[in-house]
């Protein structure tokens, strides 16, 4: 399964970590007292719980990732199996996280007919406080040194790419939490902290990524690791910039371009790059309202977009910073990727989209005229850049894949 993901394939890693969870629950790895039968003495329980645990998180990840349901239930595990011992500290702190993500889950997956459902703000409020006490509770050696603190000693890079990934799972599982508040442009306007909140959290992942894509080869090594928490937030920035643009996107207008410019180096055959492009797909299916044709983008990325490069020059002088990432291969200013033909063409595509949408409401990205004439809507809802992608539910169902 693991092999899978590397390889691009998450939905075969989903499928392949489903199976071995049934055949733990077939031994019986999931209950405490079958459990003890199976492993007899000490050193195959050790590993026996090890190896469930893992087997736990993995399915947690995969879900999330590709959008299907768990294959572990937390029903149907024993309250009182043990868990690994307090030398896993990774693990421990991925099962934990995985519980949170269980409950969040359940909220935010829904089989009701509305995009827009009645939002439930003390569990949003609840949820949130849940993951930041998680993040409190992540041991010392694998939480991410804030910039300019002094660390006794530099982490191998090994520790330093956990360190990243669960600063990251952070963000991920908040903007999980808060991505209700998008659904709509009147949930964002009834909810604008909280819709803050989540675009910040979508602003500090794309910021992170950059940097790290700046200052290691981390990112270019494992772009698989990383592209789950672009497309997510690539998809917040996107929603909220179009459903309430005089609030979002000039503030957002630099991490859009930051999160293309990653774009440009997915692979062609990837889960992620394959979910992006049915979405781009999808929103170019208004495309004669848009006025864009099939030939509208430049698919040989041979000219560069001066957003993307001022955006670039601004992740450079105030991106994340990430401390004691530099020494860990320092890369330049390359653009990652082994498939650039197909990362510039969605790159493209997705800055056309974005221009257009905010185009269509008479204002550029930065909040200055646009020079697109403004879309005249016929339902009186001038000033909302989702109605050209069909209104407001049309362009979340459109972009609820991306999460």
């Amino acid at each position: 399964a693991i092999f899978h993901f590397h390889c691009d394939e998450e939905a075969l890693a989903w499928r392949l970590i489903g199976q071995v969870a049934r055949m733990c629950i077939e031994l019986g790895l999931h209950r405490r007292d079958s459990l003890f039968k199976v492993a007899k003495d000490e050193q195959q329980r050790s590993e026996a719980i090890r190896l469930f645990w893992s087997i736990y998180v993995l399915d947690r990840r995969w879900s999330f990732g590709t959008g299907m349901p768990f294959a572990l239930q937390d029903l149907d595990i024993d309250p009182n199996l043990p868990e690994p011992k307090i030398d896993s500290g990774y693990l421990n702190a991925m099962i934990a996280y995985s519980r949170i993500g269980s409950k969040v889950w359940r909220s935010i997956s829904s089989f009701t007919s509305s995009l827009n459902p009645t939002l439930n703000i003390e569990e949003i409020g609840y949820l949130d406080y849940q993951v930041l006490q998680w993040q409190k509770s992540i041991p010392l050696e694998l939480q991410l040194p804030a910039a300019g603190s002094l660390s006794p000693l530099p982490s191998s890079r090994a520790v330093h790419r956990l360190q990243i990934i669960l600063y990251l799972r952070v963000n991920q599982m908040r903007t999980h939490i808060y991505r209700p508040v998008l659904h709509s442009a009147n949930s964002i306007q009834e909810n604008l902290s909280h819709a803050t909140i989540v675009v910040e959290l979508a602003k500090d992942t794309i910021r992170a990524l950059t940097h790290l894509n700046q200052t290691t080869d981390i990112y270019r090594a494992q772009q698989v690791c990383f592209n789950y928490f672009l497309t997510s937030a690539l998809a917040v920035i996107f929603l909220a910039s179009c459903h309430a643009p005089v609030h979002f996107s000039a503030l957002c207008r630099d991490e859009f371009y930051m999160a293309l410019d990653l774009v440009k180096g997915f692979s062609t055959k990837s889960w992620v790059s394959k979910r992006l492009w049915r979405t781009i797909k999808g929103l170019k299916e208004v495309g004669p309202r848009l006025g864009l044709s099939p030939d509208s983008s430049n698919i040989n990325g041979s000219m560069e977009d001066p957003h993307s490069s001022a955006a670039l020059v601004m992740a450079g002088l105030a991106g994340h910073e990430i401390s004691g990432l530099e020494n860990y291969g320092q890369v330049g200013n390359g653009i990652s990727g082994s498939s650039p033909m197909n990362g510039y063409q969605m790159s493209n595509e997705m800055t056309n989209l974005f221009e257009m949408a905010l185009g269509s409401v008479g204002i550029n990205g930065n909040g200055t005229n646009s020079s697109y004439a403004p879309l005249q809507d016929s339902d009186g809802m001038n000033g909302i850049g989702s109605n050209i992608f069909g209104g407001d539910e049309e362009l979340y169902r459109q972009l609820r894949d991306l999460f």
